[in-house]
């Protein structure tokens, strides 16, 4: 195959992973989470938060729910990540945010490695979207 079939073949791959990306976006499927936590529980965690969207963490079949970060975790993450490090920062924001789920996300060094990175993108985008505003 000669170089640019192959940088074709390359472009192409990639866009067809970024719509496939973005329909799993949109998905955003709480039925695992229901089935789980009840819809019951859930509606009370968002009352609880002020109507904020919980934080919704899956690996495989293992599920977390988190309530959404307010401006003083974003503050405490942020001294933390500077004092402790990064992985130290998500994991005592993770502690402060945690409603349910299972621990196996927090012992499973594989696993916390998946939430690991949701949270911190999580908590950067807010963190962008705080030095927006």
């Amino acid at each position: 195959m000669n170089k640019n079939a192959q940088s074709g073949d390359l472009k192409s791959a990639f866009a067809n992973r970024k719509a496939k990306e973005v329909e799993k976006l949109k998905e955003n499927d709480l039925t695992p989470y229901i089935k789980r936590f009840t819809q019951k529980k859930l509606d009370e965690w968002k009352e609880l938060s002020g109507d904020r969207k919980l934080i919704f963490l899956k690996h495989e079949n293992d599920l977390a729910v988190l309530r959404p970060p307010t401006a003083d975790d974003l503050g405490d993450y942020m001294e933390a990540i500077g004092t402790n490090g990064l992985s130290k920062a998500v994991a005592m924001v993770m502690e402060q945010l945690w409603l349910d789920g299972d621990i196996v996300l927090i012992e499973d060094e594989e696993k916390f490695i998946s939430v690991f990175l949701q949270i911190n993108n999580i908590l950067e985008g807010k963190k962008a979207e705080f030095f927006r505003a």
